[in-house]
């Protein structure tokens, strides 16, 4: 059994808003945009940029529901060998690297979740049993 373990937590857009609050917002918007039209200023967009292009941001926009994103908590080094691993396994879209710890991947809606967890777990541990691992490697 491996010591190397990751640990998984969905993510949740920290912007994500409840279907009441869209409600109220459309409420708003619909003043705001008749403001808009008679002061004929345009209005301004948000936007976040991914991988797969820009994407419009605003309270309607949920980036969980575009994307199937996972946290991964490790007890052991995300080096470059680790985060290609990660990467190229079958059914991982994105990898963001937090810290030496932690990452954030988005995962295919094509594929199952938990499959793809436990092949970047095995990956993970295939590579720590064929090479003897250095702390700074």
């Amino acid at each position: 059994m491996s010591n190397h373990n990751i640990i998984w937590e969905k993510w949740t857009d920290p912007f994500g808003y409840q279907d009441d609050d869209i409600n109220k917002f459309i409420d708003n918007d619909a003043d705001e945009i008749e403001q808009d039209m008679h002061e004929h200023q345009p209005k301004k967009i948000n936007a976040i940029i991914t991988s797969m292009g820009i994407i419009p941001y605003n309270e309607y926009t949920d980036c969980s529901k575009i994307f199937n994103f996972w946290i991964g908590h490790t007890n052991f080094d995300i080096t470059a060998n680790i985060a290609d691993i990660i990467q190229l396994t079958e059914g991982v879209e994105t990898l963001d690297i937090f810290s030496r710890y932690r990452f954030r991947v988005a995962f295919g809606k094509a594929f199952v979740d938990r499959d793809i967890m436990n092949n970047i777990n095995i990956n993970i541990n295939d590579y720590f049993n064929s090479v003897k691992y250095d702390k700074y490697h």
